[in-house]
């Protein structure tokens, strides 16, 4: 018996010793919050096109200063177009083809204009420099009908200005559209080469030339039935001349005087005029019925103009002339050249 128990408890021993032991782990994952919000998604201008008409059915490759166009500027804004908050549109200058828009950080009269539209105040705005003759025809813009839609377009309508540089040789004007949505995201267009056409217009600030009584037969001499300090204002957006006229008639209340372009007057009722941009009688030009060039070198000027204050004319009568009040019309032109 005591031999049996002996090897029981040796038995037992051994499967004890077959058993593994118990074992403590690490941790092996750990874990941390995460979150994202989702902003609103880039405005893009899919298209900006220039149009002469209202309805936006004629594409215009040209502009004329004082003329009204229209841009058009179209937008798609998956948010909606409602997230838009500022509209901007360039129209510059540029003597190379390929001017980047960045450069152009204001206005300037004669060589950038920057139109926008602002959603909060629901505002249309032009800047062109601080003297300018650019304009933004407000009642003739609009927004996209839909500002609920992904896509739409808005159009400004605009005036060049009067000295907007006109284009000469391969200088044109670009347009350049941006759309500024609500986190200040932006995307922008352009459409290049677009032509400035010459612009010019003539103002006399003298409203009545009046010789007085003239004797006839006299005329066509220094100092002789003549009158100076006439003021004309030149503006133009290119080289200009100056051109002057009469009407062929001037009438009288029972008479009609007859201008001769060849300054003769050997008839009688003729007269004639020769014109100077000083009063210099030896350069004085004899005008005619249909324009004669008084000046022919002018050049691009301000928006305030090139201002003559001393041009005079000289009056000659036939010998023969019926005694009466004459009056005309004397036309100062401005011309491209």
């Amino acid at each position: 018996m005591k031999r049996m128990f002996i090897s029981i408890v040796v038995g037992l021993a051994l499967l004890l010793g077959l058993m593994p032991a118990a074992v403590t782990f690490a941790a092996e994952t750990g874990t941390t919050s995460g979150s994202f919000s989702v902003g609103n998604a880039v405005p893009v201008v899919t298209d900006i096109e220039l149009y002469s008409d209202s309805n936006l059915t004629t594409v215009s490759s040209t502009i004329i200063p004082q003329v009204i166009y229209y841009i058009k500027i179209s937008v798609t804004c998956p948010n909606s177009l409602d997230d838009i908050k500022l509209v901007t549109i360039k129209i510059f200058y540029d003597t190379t083809g390929s001017v980047d828009e960045s450069t152009i950080t204001a206005g300037a009269s004669q060589t950038a204009a920057i139109l926008t539209w602002t959603k909060s105040t629901g505002l249309w705005a032009i800047a062109a420099g601080s003297t300018t003759s650019w304009t933004i025809e407000s009642t003739l813009c609009r927004v996209p009908p839909d500002l609920t839609a992904s896509s739409g377009y808005g159009v400004f309508a605009f005036k060049a200005g009067k000295v907007a540089t006109e284009s000469i040789g391969t200088n044109d004007w670009d347009l350049h559209g941006r759309v500024t949505g609500s986190s200040d995201l932006t995307s922008g267009l352009y459409r290049r080469h677009k032509k400035m056409m010459w612009y010019g217009e003539s103002m006399v600030n003298t409203s009545n030339v009046a010789w007085g009584s003239v004797t006839p037969g006299t005329g066509f001499a220094d100092n002789v039935n003549e009158k100076t300090d006439i003021s004309i204002t030149y503006v133009s957006n290119g080289d200009f001349q100056e051109l002057v006229k009469s009407t062929a008639t001037w009438a009288g209340s029972s008479n009609t005087a007859v201008f001769d372009s060849s300054g003769a007057c050997m008839h009688m009722m003729e007269f004639s005029l020769k014109a100077c941009c000083e009063d210099v009688f030896a350069s004085a030009v004899q005008l005619n019925t249909i324009g004669v060039v008084l000046e022919g070198d002018g050049m691009q000027t301000g928006e305030g103009g090139e201002s003559h204050a001393t041009d005079t004319l000289w009056l000659k009568l036939a010998a023969t002339f019926s005694v009466d009040l004459y009056t005309g019309t004397i036309s100062y032109i401005v011309a491209n050249r």
